[in-house]
């Protein structure tokens, strides 16, 4: 993996997924925080964009040197303001009570087929969305659950369903990663006088391949190889090393 020079002078910003992009076996370790911190210190603007609740974005946002994060597959952001957090719902409230009782009853049919489905311990801290665990916690999902699950929801009107690398979240409403990172594009990074030329978005899973579309340069760690096949558009750039190890490769690269 090597960045042309024109890509180092470009990009200003590192948009990157969280689960198994920044972690390795659920794990985040200090050498990753380092390499946060190294990009932080460069003044890039550092922005994680995840399927996770808004709960963690909450906590993720305060504990780790970055300047904003996207939370339940865009669903809304939270922007560090000096020592301050800003919340901003970009998903509707309009029926959200009514909306989650649905995706309840729609989990409790799925159980019906597979009785070991089980939602994410993550769940308690969700706002708008559900998400099921296939391979976070034991006992996993087979391949065939996974797209008996896929194929369930694909036909539930006004539903959308994401494959992460562990979960499988599902909601009412069309935001995206992509919606909230253009969000993100007209308010903060105008103000920071970026564009999506400036920013390289990195990922490990088929719910970020909107972003490697989206974004000119992209980057997947090596773990997407797993699931190369499921995606029509690919990242531009893969890295030798897995997980946060990856993401490690990748930024001392970019920084050399």
């Amino acid at each position: 993996m090597i960045f042309p020079a024109q890509v180092k002078e470009q990009v200003r910003a590192i948009f990157s997924d969280f689960d198994d992009t920044l972690t390795h076996d659920s794990i985040f370790n200090s050498k990753t925080l380092q390499t946060l911190e190294k990009l932080k210190q460069k003044g890039f603007w550092l922005v994680l964009v995840s399927g996770r609740p808004a709960g963690w974005a909450d906590c993720l946002i305060r504990i780790l040197p970055i300047d904003a994060m996207v939370f339940e597959n865009g669903a809304g952001v939270m922007i560090k303001e000096g020592n301050k957090i800003k919340t901003i719902r970009l998903a509707s409230d309009k029926n959200l009570i009514e909306e989650k009782k649905i995706l309840q009853d729609l989990f409790i049919s799925l159980q019906k087929e597979i009785p070991h489905l089980k939602l994410a311990t993550d769940q308690p801290y969700r706002l708008y969305d559900y998400a099921i665990d296939f391979i976070e916690e034991p006992p996993p999902l087979s391949a065939k659950e996974i797209e008996m699950v896929l194929r369930f929801l694909s036909t539930v009107p006004g539903i959308t369903a994401k494959l992460s690398s562990i979960h499988i979240n599902y909601w009412y409403g069309e935001h995206t990663k992509v919606t909230a990172c253009e969000y993100l594009l007209q308010t903060e990074g105008k103000q920071r006088g970026l564009t999506k030329e400036n920013i390289l978005y990195s990922g490990d899973s088929p719910n970020d391949e909107p972003l490697f579309q989206f974004f000119p340069h992209s980057l997947g760690v090596a773990n997407i190889r797993l699931f190369w096949d499921k995606l029509k558009h690919h990242p531009k750039y893969i890295t030798q090393n897995e997980g946060g190890e990856g993401f490690q490769e990748f930024v001392e690269e970019l920084l050399t």
